[in-house]
């Protein structure tokens, strides 16, 4: 993959596009389920993936699904000592790596007069601490060879806030500051940091918001009335990577069914699927 820099109409706009597809795209938490689904739009495109999760055996299951275009490589991001190593290790061997899915997270909630240390610590070292450090170590390669594109994926939870989960919202919304200043910072180097925020997202982690009371209540607040996909979230990962979002840097694309942006609609329906007065 080779990084061109296209003529525009003003000296002030430049647009990097991708003209091959010779280098890897790191993703980490690559076998949740919205890793797995960008995995699978990356090398449906041709494009080879580094691909970096805790589990070792799901990592071969992703490396059995689509074979030699996957590179994997287990590791622990809650174990910030090692991620030094880590990062050291990932240039020596693949250097540059000119795109980045920074889309490992963890959710371990509890009210706040409850919450150990543990809790909040695992929060925020997994979904701001380690994309930082990736950043940090990552970018400077990135720079060098002439810029790129990073995506992180954020949550609705860093706009709405929600009760008991006090270390992941303001871990999400943490890590959506760091987005925004990263951009700031990299843009002259032609590097575009972006963020997604997926709403609420049918997974085998979420299965129980599939059985009622669950379902109709959660449906009544997306005005989409369905629950996103995977795809839904992989599809615009992909359009933040690519050429089509050149000029597009320091965003956060919710992708949440509505749900925030059309938050007046979604209680209107709610009012009046129970039968009440708006």
């Amino acid at each position: 993959m080779r990084w061109t820099r296209m003529a525009s109409a003003s000296n002030y706009s430049r647009k990097w596009v991708m003209s091959s597809t010779a280098d890897l795209t790191l993703v980490t938490g690559a076998t949740g389920a919205i890793g797995q689904a960008v995995v699978e739009r990356l090398t449906d495109g041709g494009h080879p993936v580094l691909a970096l999760d805790r589990d070792p055996t799901a990592l071969d299951g992703l490396q059995n699904r689509f074979g030699a275009q996957v590179h994997t490589h287990a590791c622990d991001l809650a174990d910030l000592a090692a991620t030094p190593d880590l990062l050291a290790d990932l240039l020596e061997r693949h250097s540059p790596l000119r795109r980045l899915v920074l889309n490992a997270g963890v959710w371990p909630t509890a009210p706040i007069v409850k919450m150990t240390d543990e809790i909040w610590e695992e929060n925020f070292a997994v979904n701001v601490t380690s994309p930082f450090m990736f950043l940090r170590g990552l970018v400077p390669a990135m720079i060098e060879a002439g810029g790129g594109a990073i995506v992180c994926t954020c949550s609705r939870n860093a706009h709405r806030s929600s009760t008991n989960n006090a270390a992941y919202d303001a871990s999400k919304a943490a890590l959506l500051a760091l987005v925004r200043t990263a951009a700031g910072e990299f843009a002259r180097d032609q590097i575009r940091v972006n963020a997604v925020s997926p709403g609420v997202i049918s997974t085998p982690s979420t299965a129980e918001i599939e059985e009622e009371p669950f379902r109709s209540t959660y449906l009544r607040q997306i005005p989409m009335n369905r629950y996103g996909a995977p795809h839904d979230i992989a599809g615009v990962i992909l359009f933040l990577l690519g050429e089509d979002a050149g000029f597009v840097t320091g965003q956060d694309l919710i992708v949440d069914g509505g749900q925030i942006a059309c938050q007046d609609s979604s209680r209107l329906m709610e009012a009046e699927a129970e039968g009440e007065s708006p």
